[in-house]
């Protein structure tokens, strides 16, 4: 196969599937990792693409993020995983023995509780992401109930939002689809789980955005919250040239 057919099937599969994964795209077109990496950037040159850790996404949203565009959580959990470790370890350095927690739900925070499950805390999350995954933890995690929603991996709804103002935290830790820089806007793709952040910020002593940079400056379709909710902001990284915003935490990867 010729680059530019190689190219052109690359640029077709990200217009139909949005996130694609290196090593499908070298199986699919049987040819070496390095050949792909080599595609992956002369159409990030082009614009057409943005290179993550473990394969690339569309550069560039051309209309608002809703749930019917927005990523499942496993095609978005390949995406930035070392990165949204980091963010999580750096952001998990808060919490100490003795603290209650909010832990939202989707890729960003789903590392969270690898990092909290050893220490004496109460953690509450509507996740069921990660939950499965933790084994023999210090902490006490309770996952609230609800209309489970499959895409997300997370229960929302009356039930969920009447069992959450009931609690109160030391921290919550909230994910969001985007942000808007010039108008310090802070969106989700989806009405339902926003209702459930909402709540979250409101009933804690202090709350924590946590985003990967591909995130900065995409419009969601729904606004949840404004950075001034927000006592810092985790992230990988925040350009120069960008709106400036106050307590912006950049977690670099070792």
């Amino acid at each position: 196969m010729l680059a530019s057919e190689r190219l052109m099937y690359i640029k077709q599969q990200l217009d139909r599937r949005k996130v694609l994964n290196l090593r499908d795209i070298t199986s699919e077109l049987n040819v070496s990792e390095s050949t792909i990496r080599r595609d992956f950037e002369e159409l990030e040159k082009q614009g057409v693409l943005k290179r993550v850790h473990g394969g690339v996404i569309k550069a560039k949203m051309e209309s608002i993020l809703s749930d019917t565009m927005e990523l499942t959580m496993d095609e978005k959990a390949i995406l930035n995983m070392e990165t949204k470790k980091k963010i999580c370890y750096e952001a998990s350095k808060l919490v100490k023995d003795g603290n209650c927690v909010f832990v939202d739900g989707g890729t960003s925070l789903m590392y969270m509780l690898d990092y909290l499950c050893d220490k004496n805390v109460k953690i509450v999350t509507h996740s069921v992401l990660n939950v499965h995954n933790i084994l023999n933890s210090k902490a006490e995690i309770i996952v609230i109930g609800g209309k489970y929603i499959p895409n997300y991996k997370m229960n929302v709804g009356p039930i969920s939002i009447e069992t959450m103002e009931k609690f109160n935290f030391d921290y919550s830790f909230i994910g969001c689809t985007g942000i808007d820089l010039s108008e310090r806007t802070v969106f989700t793709a989806d009405m339902e789980t926003a209702a459930v952040k909402q709540i979250a910020i409101k009933n804690a002593l202090s709350s924590y955005l946590l985003i990967d940079s591909s995130k900065l400056d995409v419009r969601g379709f729904y606004k949840f919250s404004d950075l001034n909710s927000f006592d810092a902001v985790f992230t990988d990284e925040y350009p120069d040239d960008a709106e400036k915003i106050e307590n912006v935490v950049v977690c670099k990867n070792n």
